[in-house]
């Protein structure tokens, strides 16, 4: 017997999965799950068993391609995503700046910015940008990101990998 797997939570079922608009997202849910949106109204069946208007299957070029110039490979866009913040980046900045003995004011002028800013900042009163953080990283000689293993978040309990339960917290209606 086929089974499915749950697109919201992880879950495998032996029932089909349910087509479900989650704040404005399709997935693939279990029956639980499908609780937490509207049902997407379903399509009919063929004959062969198949969705009328499903899409062909994807057909690709071979290995070698079809001649022409070679195709650039796909931009990584988590590639910046190893390190992160460290988490009290506030007292770092405030702690290194004091050792170096400048002010606020001056340390907001070495990397051209408001002085208001480099105080919200060691506050944490707003988010640390990346290219701020870079100045005062660069100023400062300081290090203000760590080592982000994704290993330890995503617990793997099949080969399709983490779900959206892995990921966001889903609020009940």
């Amino acid at each position: 017997m086929e089974s499915y797997e749950c697109e919201v939570c992880g879950k495998k079922v032996k029932s089909p999965t349910t087509a479900v608009k989650i704040e404005g997202a399709e997935f693939k849910a279990c029956f639980e799950c499908a609780k937490l949106g509207t049902v997407i109204e379903k399509r009919p069946v063929s004959q062969t068993g198949k969705a009328y208007g499903t899409p062909a299957p994807i057909r690709y070029a071979p290995q070698g391609g079809y001649g022409g110039a070679p195709k650039a490979k796909p931009k990584n866009y988590f590639a910046g995503l190893e390190n992160e913040i460290v988490e009290d980046y506030d007292a770092v900045i405030k702690k290194a700046r004091e050792a170096k003995g400048l002010s606020q004011e001056d340390l907001a002028l070495k990397i051209k910015e408001k002085a208001a800013l480099i105080k919200k900042i060691e506050r944490k009163e707003i988010p640390l940008e990346e290219t701020i953080m870079k100045k005062l990283e660069k100023e400062l000689n300081i290090k203000l990101t760590e080592a982000f293993d994704s290993s330890e978040t995503f617990k793997q309990r099949s080969s399709s990998g983490p779900t959206l339960g892995d990921i966001a917290f889903v609020k009940k209606k």
